[in-house]
């Protein structure tokens, strides 16, 4: 204890020489005594400038002009609420997560609280309701800092605390990148270790295909001393600023920023995305220049990026210009994108359940008597961070009792395809869900049945988790899933059925999500024996199926 305080006391001396703290100062001296040598990442959030109401207004109208869906900002502030006012009585001001090269890629980061009081920490874990806490080999509290882990399968032993905050290291550099973006609610600053110069320049571009593999591995380790990512809540806006050695090293990494432009639209394999280029040549825009439009600029010795407001209009104005065709293409692409994430995140959500309870969840509850409560998307609510509406439904009653109908229309955004509601506003009004988990024998899951991950032998890449259904369906009906009989009519084939709600050129084709996580665009034609094959577990089967975007 005694060594925690004299370290932050000489960081506090060397940081302010004159006693007089700037802000980022302020942000740096508490983490002083754990900042390395092998400190890589740094990032920050004063939570003092989280203002959810406020955010979300302002954040909506700009992600409308961008075609970007935002149901999920209106049920943020209520899940956000409680909990900073909760950190805000234990005076949390600021909260930070820190990654350490040599113990990557096992432990990505930790997140490091300063406490008012080092009794406060238990309070502040349960807040942020970390499955693995209260178990101390997953939290620290070291002085008044709370060190967490955020990997709830990996314990930390002392070796990895070890390496957090032993030999504590001045990184001046952290300061000059946080000055940059002063009085930014959010920071992310990248600042390389000063050894990880040599071993980069000493690997080499030889992995990546040409024209990237002639650059010298120098222009990176020269164009990037230091960078940083901050979100300006209040206007609201976002700030890139990457922070070379000298003015040429900056160009030299915006040049290879447009490279790296110019190889992704050369190596285009998507359908939408061809479609997409296609129609913006036609409408009179290039997209290579439109693309690195939204690279940072080079100022001096820097390069610099801010997207505001102003920002967003300018490019909104060169795609009103365009065909409606090609405003229908970006739409369609970006509820695409869209209805993957949702499908991505309810297969994280599986995977979290089976975390904690050591099996997927079931296809649905049931009473005493084996007759169905609720659907498996009431049971994985909580890890979609909807633990206020997993609350106040009634468990013990049927999804359609008098008192749980009144949930029926609270349908969260994560369990409804965009694309869909777009086309029909009455799945967001009525609480419809427009995905399904596939029902039948040797399929996940089987009626009645337990599963966990080591039964699905086919293995997670090859078995489908969650599909579209081509018929809406309220969202808490235990009984409504899509059965294997129906998928195996084919793609948009069946009422009852998978849908083909997605356009891929001339063909139809429908998203679908993998119990690796993984997210694919299958078309509508493919074969019967190729679905099967998906759909079971355990069949053991050859897969042979056509996907678009290859996700």
């Amino acid at each position: 204890m005694q060594r925690l305080i004299t370290t932050l006391t000489l960081f506090t001396l060397f940081l302010s020489p004159t006693f007089a703290q700037s802000e980022s100062q302020r942000i740096i001296t508490p983490i002083a005594p754990l900042l390395n040598e092998n400190t890589a990442v740094v990032a920050h959030i004063d939570l003092s400038q989280v203002k959810p109401d406020d955010i979300a207004a302002k954040l909506k109208p700009m992600l409308s002009k961008l075609g970007i869906p935002t149901e999920q900002l209106d049920a943020a502030p209520a899940m956000l609420k409680p909990n900073l006012a909760a950190l805000t009585a234990l005076k949390v001001r600021d909260i930070y997560f820190l990654s350490y090269v040599p113990l990557l890629p096992k432990y990505p980061g930790f997140v490091a609280i300063p406490l008012d009081k080092a009794s406060d920490a238990d309070a502040v874990k349960k807040i942020l309701g970390h499955p693995g806490f209260p178990d101390e080999s997953f939290a620290k509290t070291i002085g008044n800092f709370l060190l967490l882990s955020p990997i709830a399968n990996d314990p930390i032993d002392d070796s990895v605390w070890n390496t957090i905050t032993s030999s504590p290291t001045p990184r001046p550099e952290l300061l000059e990148a946080l000055e940059s973006v002063k009085g930014s609610a959010v920071q992310i600053a990248l600042i390389p270790p000063p050894y990880t110069k040599r071993v980069l320049e000493e690997s080499g571009f030889d992995m990546l295909p040409p024209p990237l593999n002639k650059t010298p591995m120098s222009v990176v380790t020269n164009g990037v001393r230091w960078t940083v990512l901050a979100a300006d809540l209040d206007k609201p806006q976002l700030r890139w600023v990457i922070r070379s050695e000298h003015e040429q090293a900056a160009r030299d990494l915006r040049k290879l920023f447009e490279q790296a432009v110019d190889l992704a639209l050369a190596n285009i394999d998507s359908i939408h995305e061809r479609i997409l280029m296609e129609k913006m040549k036609a409408g009179g825009v290039e997209p290579e220049t439109f693309l690195k439009s939204f690279l940072p600029v080079p100022k001096e010795n820097r390069l610099e990026l801010t997207v505001n407001e102003a920002f967003i209009e300018e490019r909104t104005k060169i795609v009103a210009n365009l065909p409606e065709t090609m405003l229908d293409a970006l739409a369609s692409s970006a509820r695409a994108q869209q209805c993957q994430n949702h499908l991505k995140q309810i297969v994280l959500a599986f995977h979290n359940h089976h975390d904690t309870f050591g099996k997927f969840p079931p296809l649905h509850t049931v009473d005493k008597d084996g007759k169905p409560l609720h659907s498996w998307r009431v049971a994985i609510l909580p890890y979609l961070e909807q633990n206020e509406l997993y609350k106040k439904i009634r468990l013990d009653e049927p999804w359609d009792s008098e008192y749980n109908k009144q949930f029926h229309s609270q349908c969260p955004a994560f369990f409804q395809c965009p694309q869909m509601v777009a086309k029909n506003p009455a799945i967001k009004r009525d609480g419809l869900t427009t995905y399904s988990v596939i029902v039948g024998k040797n399929a996940y899951p089987e009626a009645d049945k337990k599963y966990d991950l080591y039964m699905i032998t086919d293995g997670t890449s090859n078995t489908l988790a969650v599909v579209e259904r081509q018929v809406p369906v309220c969202w808490m009906d235990p009984t409504q899933e899509i059965t294997q009989e129906e998928a195996m009519k084919g793609i948009g084939k069946s009422e009852k059925g998978i849908a083909a709600v997605h356009t891929s050129g001339s063909r139809m084709s429908t998203q679908t999500a993998f119990f690796d996580g993984s997210t694919r665009t299958i078309m509508e034609h493919v074969t019967l024996e190729s679905l099967k094959a998906l759909i079971t577990r355990n069949g053991g089967e050859s897969i042979g199926v056509e996907y678009d975007e290859g996700k």
